[in-house]
């Protein structure tokens, strides 16, 4: 935790911190396997950056969070700090006590995590989205297609993974979504794809890394994959 608090403040640009990825080999052949790199949203922030001609959050925010998007999601920019009212995040010292780390600067995550929304407004997107609100048909599309059977992760399981989404199959059910971390901030926003069950987490880890937010998802999700009427799970 001590190496997270000495480099809270440290400042990157987008191509520098591009740059970070790019000095190994290839893993694997590309359209091969599949693992998940948040990375690839910096390009894909300043494409944005160059096709729009300004900052990606302006046109982001310009495009999809002004009216009648989502109210209070906010993309910060080079600002370190969270506006109006916020939950704090905290991370556990060695001896359990707690040190706030709500103030981070994000320029590492420019384009992958930056932005800054409430359960409500993550709601209201996913909802936007999934009816075709946002995006075209042949566009939204892609976004509920995995690769091919074939393409599998580095571990050997299915791809999950599909254009800005990924799927986590319960108890037989599908759900599609994404999930977003920073440090003492957690959340995940899920939904079949017929909006039928859907549901919104934010939770505060104070571990640096661990396993129980993942398992915080997965009794929500299983929770919400049963049956209604018996809460038993799907034969």
């Amino acid at each position: 935790m001590q190496e997270v608090l000495r480099h809270r403040f440290d400042r990157w640009t987008p191509r520098e911190w591009v740059a970070t990825a790019t000095h190994g080999p290839l893993k694997f052949a590309p359209g091969t396997r599949q693992k998940y790199r948040g990375i690839n949203y910096v390009p894909a922030a300043l494409i944005i950056d160059e096709v729009t001609g300004r900052p990606y959050g302006e046109a982001v925010a310009a495009r999809v969070l002004g009216p009648p998007g989502p109210a209070r999601t906010t993309v910060p920019g080079d600002d370190p700090r969270v506006r109006g009212r916020h939950v704090h995040g905290y991370l556990a010292e060695a001896d359990g006590r707690l040190r706030d780390v709500t103030v981070y600067d994000q320029s590492p995550c420019r384009g992958e995590g930056d932005m800054i929304s409430t359960t409500k407004d993550l709601d209201r997107m996913l909802v936007a989205l999934f009816s075709g609100e946002l995006l075209p048909p042949e566009l939204l599309e892609p976004m509920f297609t995995l690769p091919p059977e074939e393409v599998r992760m580095l571990d050997g399981s299915p791809a999950r993974y599909s254009t800005g989404l990924q799927r986590a199959t319960v108890s037989g059910v599908a759900l599609w979504g994404r999930t977003g971390e920073t440090y003492g901030y957690k959340n995940a926003v899920f939904s079949t794809r017929d909006q039928r069950r859907r549901f919104v987490l934010a939770h505060h880890p104070t571990a640096v890394r661990g396993d129980e937010e993942g398992r915080v998802a997965a009794r929500v999700a299983d929770l919400l994959s049963r049956d209604p009427s018996t809460g038993r799970r799907p034969a």
